[in-house]
């Protein structure tokens, strides 16, 4: 207990030193300045950073940060980054596993979309306090609720109209009310809110921007109800279903990465949600130097450039454009964009499970 207590102290104020002086070249650090940071030598002496997450699904994801990271900081290429990738429960019940049985999480920093997990983590001191000199540009999330600073900050992807243009030449989308259009019925299909809390989460919070009736009205256009956003995807190009209600917006750049030119998608003027994708540090990770560097890495200009390339996120910081004419810049959502209330969420253990019954009672009975 003493040693743990000891090598906290100790990272703190390694950290806090570097914080400082990072904080006055960040905004205006050239290369050179940012490999002068007294925390890239003491990262060198680390040596190893260790990634606990559920959202880099792709192995050029985690390549590309790699070696945008070691770039970034002008780390050796023999530093290694270490990658633990789980869906989102199983990476939480591997930290609590490790919680639970009093050692420290065996990992430096996390990114998974689970605010409600992170904020009660910050309450059981499971998290660091850091203040990254980078989080001062993550607006769009700031401005709807997924940052909680100095704890961690948001990417962000969201779910909105996707539809095969060459099946559907005319349709144009404007209003979640267009898609109540009698020419779009047994044509679209919608993600099981039933059984996947995100889809259940924009079911419920959609509610509160449109009729009370909005959802009966769309399950009467003889919806067909998809096990997941593939399936949802497959039958949109497959000119089945050619519609998806909730494309999910990684999958729109997949598609228009592979050349998928008669995509089309919308953003409703009603709104469309943006779920998060936080990234944190643990408060006793093994190595917080290269820990600290990486998450002012991924919240650079540079890491979110690559995080929104590869992976199809709302970048949170502003001025990085997206990459791809199927989703729209992130600066250029507005008003437009929303997030879950995840207070009401984390108070009301109830919501997300009424909200998936009352998603089947409309949708599958």
């Amino acid at each position: 207990m003493y040693n743990r207590i000891f090598r906290s102290i100790s990272s703190a104020l390694a950290i806090a030193s570097g914080a400082i002086l990072f904080g006055l070249l960040a905004g205006g650090a050239t290369a050179e300045e940012r490999c002068d940071d007294p925390r890239v030598a003491a990262a060198i002496e680390e040596g190893e950073l260790i990634v606990v997450a559920s959202v880099f699904e792709t192995p050029e994801t985690q390549n590309a940060h790699r070696n945008g990271f070691l770039e970034y900081w002008c780390l050796p290429d023999d530093f290694k980054v270490s990658y633990d990738i789980r869906n989102t429960s199983g990476t939480i019940a591997r930290i609590e596993a490790e919680v639970s049985q009093g050692v420290p999480i065996s990992g430096d920093v996390t990114t998974m979309p689970a605010i409600t997990w992170l904020t009660d983590a910050v309450e059981r001191g499971l998290i660091m306090a850091y203040e990254s000199p980078e989080y001062q540009h993550m607006k769009l999330p700031e401005r709807i609720g997924l940052n909680n600073r100095p704890y961690w900050t948001s990417d962000m992807y969201m779910m909105f109209p996707m539809w095969n243009g060459d099946e559907l030449p005319d349709l144009q989308i404007s209003s979640w009310h267009d898609l109540l259009k009698p020419e779009l019925k047994g044509k679209m299909s919608l993600m099981d809110g039933s059984s996947l809390q995100s889809v259940a989460l924009v079911f419920h919070y959609l509610k509160q921007r449109l009729p009370e009736d909005y959802w009966e009205k769309l399950a009467a256009q003889d919806v067909l109800i998809s096990s997941t956003s593939m399936h949802g995807v497959e039958m949109m190009m497959s000119g089945e279903r050619p519609l998806s209600i909730l494309g999910v917006s990684a999958d729109a750049n997949v598609l228009s990465d592979q050349g998928a030119k008669h995509i089309r998608t919308a953003i409703p003027e009603e709104g469309v949600m943006l779920q998060e994708q936080s990234s944190a540090i643990f408060a006793d990770a093994p190595h917080p130097n290269a820990a600290q560097l990486w998450i002012d890495f991924l919240r650079s200009h540079s890491g979110q450039v690559i995080f929104e390339k590869y992976e199809g996120r709302v970048p949170g910081r502003e001025g990085v454009p997206s990459s791809f004419a199927l989703t729209p810049n992130a600066d250029d959502i507005g008003d437009a964009a929303f997030a879950p209330d995840y207070r009401e969420i984390a108070t009301n253990t109830d919501l997300v499970r009424n909200a998936q019954e009352e998603f089947a009672a409309i949708f599958l009975n």
